[in-house]
């Protein structure tokens, strides 16, 4: 195994961890701190149950398919979902640690799914492209039912109304509430509901909009306080990228020097944060109220839990953040 290690301040060290080049990894998953799924490009998907020393793989399907999210339970159960139209966008389960893959649903040729979330009770929600002044989202109550839901917004779409399937952040469940970030509308806008709810309520919000433009990731804290990263993928100078909604107020927030939209956010139990894209990482420190540079590596997604993280992007790239607390 190839570990580059490099502190990059006095608590935090990054790990180079050696995966498949050939692999552009996109979609992260860590439900322990030694369990870690990936999903990527040629249908891969890679599982490891030593903190990235060393990985299993498997292809679901067709080596053509490209797998955006990936949301795993545990060591053993996983939804991976790939996107692309005509029927190329798909959710996949596995119950034992990736040796089989089932079929779980399969989108309409002209469907679009950008990015999945679950619940620990396997609810599931599918965030899709618009089409035709209506919402294309699948839900599933159980994790074996999976059905289209269209009616799920209290308002209509925007005209080209989507998502972007950057990472795989742009629905997420937190704290029992459903958060979903849109794109490429004239104004990119958060959907947010409780877990009991019935409707996702549309606000909108300030982050760049536009085709390519909107919200990737998003982190919420209640149905009143959620953090929203994204930005314009043709302008790299489009602001903000970084905002917080809180009780009716969206708050720009201090940004870190990583050129280009945002692609991912992933916020620590201290309220810490990465944010990722083409460009890089970069780590906020909550405490110190600044931005520490992690990576310049091409660098897709990130994912937490406890005193671990992991970043994932192109060519295979892996890395494995630990931390002195």
């Amino acid at each position: 195994m190839l570990a580059v290690t490099m502190a990059m301040a006095a608590t935090i060290n990054v790990a180079a961890l050696e995966t498949k080049t050939d692999v552009h990894w996109i979609g992260v998953s860590a439900p322990t701190t030694n369990v870690v799924w990936l999903s990527g490009s040629n249908a891969t998907i890679a599982r490891s149950l030593d903190a990235g020393e060393t990985w299993e793989f498997s292809q679901p399907a067709s080596a053509t398919l490209q797998f955006r999210d990936i949301e795993a339970l545990d060591a053993n159960h996983a939804y991976a979902l790939s996107i692309g139209e005509n029927g190329d966008s798909r959710i996949y389960y596995t119950s034992n640690g990736g040796r089989d893959w089932q079929l779980r649903f399969r989108a309409g040729s002209n469907q679009f799914l950008n990015c999945i979330a679950t619940a620990s009770s396997n609810e599931a929600w599918v965030y899709g492209d618009s089409k035709e002044s209506r919402w294309e989202m699948v839900r599933s109550a159980d994790g074996r039912n999976w059905l289209s839901a269209s009616n799920v917004v209290d308002s209509q779409p925007l005209p080209d109304e989507g998502g972007l399937a950057a990472s795989g952040g742009c629905v997420r469940y937190n704290n029992k509430v459903w958060a979903i970030g849109t794109a490429n509308g004239h104004t990119a806008r958060l959907l947010i509901k409780r877990n009991f709810g019935i409707r996702f309520k549309a606000i909108d919000t300030p982050l760049p909009a536009g085709p390519g433009a909107g919200i990737a990731s998003v982190w919420p804290f209640s149905e009143t306080h959620v953090l929203l990263a994204g930005g314009d993928l043709s302008n790299a100078a489009a602001r903000p990228r970084l905002v917080e909604y809180k009780d009716d107020t969206f708050t720009p927030l201090a940004e870190p020097s990583l050129e280009g939209a945002l692609y991912s956010l992933t916020v620590r139990a201290n309220r810490d944060m990465i944010v990722s894209n083409p460009a890089g990482a970069a780590y906020f420190h909550a405490s110190e109220q600044r931005w520490q540079s992690l990576s310049d590596a091409n660098i897709w997604n990130s994912a937490c839990i406890q005193n671990r993280c992991y970043l994932v992007g192109k060519e295979g790239y892996v890395a494995r953040i630990s931390f002195d607390e």
